[in-house]
C-alpha cells in the first residue's frame, strides 16, 4: 500500500511543473488582470494613463484612492466609465467629490444622477445637484431608502412642489 500512496503523491506532483510551464513567463502573455496584480500602486498610477477601457475598468475598482484618482485624470477616460463611478456604492467619498468637481462631467444627466442617487455622495453636493434633476427621478429618489434621508425627503418635497405648479 505504500508503494500505491508513494505512486499517487508522485503523480501528484507531476502536473505542478507542466502546468509551471503553461504559465505565461513574459509579460506580453499576460492577461490585462494578471498584469495588474503585479504591480505596485506606483506602477498602477502610471499604467493608468496609458490603459485601454479593460484596464482603466480594473483599476477603478481598486482599493488605493491613488490609483483610482489617476485613472479619473486620465484622458483617455470616458463619460460611460464615470457614470460607473458615480453609481457605484463602493467608491469613497472622497472620488465622488472629485467627480463633482468637474464641470464637464456635471454635464452629463446620467453623472448627476448617479451622484445624487448614491449614499456615499456627500449631502451637500447631493442637494446641490437635486434641483437639476427630473420630476420623475425624484419621485424614484423619494422612494429609494438607499440614499440618505435628508435627499428622500429633499426629493419627495421637491417633486411634490412641481406637481402642484404644472397641475
Amino acid at each position: 500500500m505504500d508503494a500505491e500512496h508513494a505512486r499517487q503523491d508522485a503523480d501528484a506532483e507531476q502536473p505542478e511543473p507542466a502546468s509551471e510551464k503553461a504559465a505565461p513567463k513574459d509579460e506580453s502573455e499576460l492577461t490585462v488582470f494578471q498584469l495588474i496584480q503585479r504591480m505596485n500602486v506606483a506602477q498602477k498610477v502610471r499604467f493608468a494613463f496609458r490603459a485601454d477601457k479593460e484596464g482603466r475598468t480594473l483599476l477603478l475598482k481598486d482599493t488605493s484612492k491613488l490609483v483610482v484618482l489617476a485613472v479619473l485624470n486620465s484622458p483617455k477616460i470616458t463619460e460611460q466609465e464615470i457614470e460607473m463611478v458615480a453609481k457605484s456604492r463602493s467608491m469613497s467619498e472622497e472620488i465622488l467629490r472629485v467627480i463633482a468637481r468637474k464641470r464637464e462631467w456635471l454635464g452629463n444627466y446620467v453623472i448627476k444622477l448617479g451622484l445624487v442617487g448614491n449614499p456615499k455622495t456627500p449631502i451637500g453636493i447631493a442637494l446641490t445637484h437635486l434641483p437639476s434633476l427630473k420630476t420623475r427621478d425624484l419621485a424614484f429618489l423619494g422612494k429609494d431608502r438607499g440614499v440618505p434621508e435628508a435627499i428622500r425627503l429633499a426629493a419627495q418635497r421637491l417633486a411634490r412642489q412641481r406637481q402642484e405648479k404644472g397641475v
